[in-house]
């Protein structure tokens, strides 16, 4: 996805009055949220994060929303301020940015893999995963073209840059 789909995109979940959702997109391609302006946008990790089915996901939200505490959210506990959390009390007082969004304490069994696989991806660079990517999938198109002509129908788009990396 490109900025100015990003934008794209944006303007339309902001017109219906919802944010973006990036499940797929996480470990697939490059994505850049905070420069293409996106409000919020939530996402799994059990697929191309390799975590793995019942993993925990994800979520951006903009540091423009920050500071908003009332901000209409799903809120569980462990998105409450770290120095009040175990006092327990009525009110909620959310941590600043993405972690007040947090609901529960994250399970260690499936989190110790995606901690993993987040590691491999920050040495591999998502960049250069990208362009295999897109090398790979410029190939295999070319292979079904070559062996299979017009006995298929390719619905991907035609520019590999286009296609996601499935």
């Amino acid at each position: 996805m490109s900025g100015l789909e990003a934008a794209h995109c944006r303007r339309a979940a902001r017109r219906g009055g919802r944010g973006s959702g990036s499940g797929h997109a996480i470990g697939n391609t490059l994505l850049s949220l905070h420069d293409w302006n996106a409000d919020f946008a939530v996402w799994c990790s059990y697929k191309y994060l390799n975590a793995g089915p019942g993993a925990v996901g994800g979520c951006f939200v903009h540091e423009r929303h920050a500071q908003w505490a009332d901000l209409p959210r799903f809120s569980g506990w462990w998105g409450q301020r770290k120095a009040t959390r175990f006092e327990m009390a009525p009110e909620f007082t959310p941590i600043e940015g993405a972690e007040g969004w947090q609901i529960s304490n994250p399970p260690i069994l499936s989190t110790a893999p995606l901690l993993a696989s987040l590691d491999l991806f920050k040495r591999a660079d998502i960049r250069r995963l990208r362009e295999k990517s897109i090398l790979l999938t410029g190939f295999l198109q070319r292979l079904i073209e070559g062996l299979l002509g017009t006995e298929v129908d390719i619905i991907t788009p035609a520019s590999p840059r286009s296609a996601a990396a499935n």
